[in-house]
């Protein structure tokens, strides 16, 4: 990676690659606590990371989150505060990218599949917001 330059993370990855946070954060540099977050972007970074799990534990809240090929649909934050960072992505210059499995421990080290990038298509505003996305082709 370039020193001072701004990263895409999509870049490094390889889509259908299970990649654990820990995996993350080592190849990453990422010492941010945040990354634990479901949308999470890593300072220094042109990229917005989106961790979706399907089936939630019991100790989660139930949000529908539903990849369907292309389209992903899910909820944002339920205060909101990151929701910007979706559907203001392109103007912002940010790519969004999303890790995905349907459950917790479906891969070793619960990782999630990468499956590249997405764009924004519309969100319904409200606590939380519930966003969809599309597949970006090549990304």
């Amino acid at each position: 990676m370039l020193e001072g330059m701004p990263v895409r993370t999509s870049r490094f990855l390889l889509p259908g690659h299970v990649y654990t946070r820990a995996d993350l954060k080592d190849a990453f540099g990422i010492i941010d606590a945040s990354i634990n977050n479901g949308i999470f972007q890593p300072k220094g970074h042109d990229s917005v990371w989106l961790f979706v799990t399907k089936e939630k534990t019991a100790d989660r809240v139930q949000y529908a989150d539903r990849l369907d090929g292309a389209i992903l649909t899910f909820p944002g934050q339920t205060e909101g505060r990151t929701d910007s960072k979706l559907f203001d992505h392109v103007a912002n210059g940010h790519e969004l990218i999303v890790f995905y499995r349907d459950r917790k421990y479906e891969h070793p080290g619960a990782g999630f599949q990468f499956e590249g990038g997405f764009e924004y298509v519309t969100h319904v505003p409200g606590r939380p917001s519930v966003f969809t996305l599309r597949r970006v082709d090549g990304a």
